[in-house]
């Protein structure tokens, strides 16, 4: 994709990575607001500063994936660079996920999370097509 500026001109493959930023970004608002709203963040209390460092962290690369996916959705010159970024992110949480939940046992969460990083693999390689 030639840096374009125009919503028109947004390459497939581009627009495609586009929505997968956004719909992850969403996803991982939605997600923390979840645990919150419920009280199921069960490392808050012994270590608060680190889960808050940690949860605002995850909101960031949120945050990140949904301008730089509306960034590609929109043809925008900065965004190929920023969705990289985001992606770099997301996959330091996807990791971060597995080992969580790995050491629960939660064999179907760990694959959850681990299609979670493919994806951010295949959509990064694609917005730079």
């Amino acid at each position: 994709m030639s840096d374009r500026s125009h919503p028109s001109t947004a390459h497939p493959h581009a627009r495609s990575a586009g929505a997968f930023g956004i719909l992850a970004g969403i996803a991982m608002l939605l997600i923390w607001a979840w645990l919150l709203a419920t009280g199921n963040v069960d490392s808050l209390e012994p270590r608060p500063l680190g889960t808050w460092l940690h949860i605002a962290g995850e909101v960031l690369t949120a945050i990140i994936l949904i301008a730089s996916g509306w960034g590609l959705l929109t043809g925008a010159v900065w965004a190929r660079k920023l969705f990289l970024l985001a992606n770099g992110m997301l996959l330091l949480a996807v990791i971060h996920a597995i080992a969580w939940y790995g050491e629960r046992g939660e064999v179907g969460m760990v694959v959850a999370v681990l299609a979670v990083g493919v994806l951010a693999v295949f959509f990064a390689i694609r917005s730079q097509e």
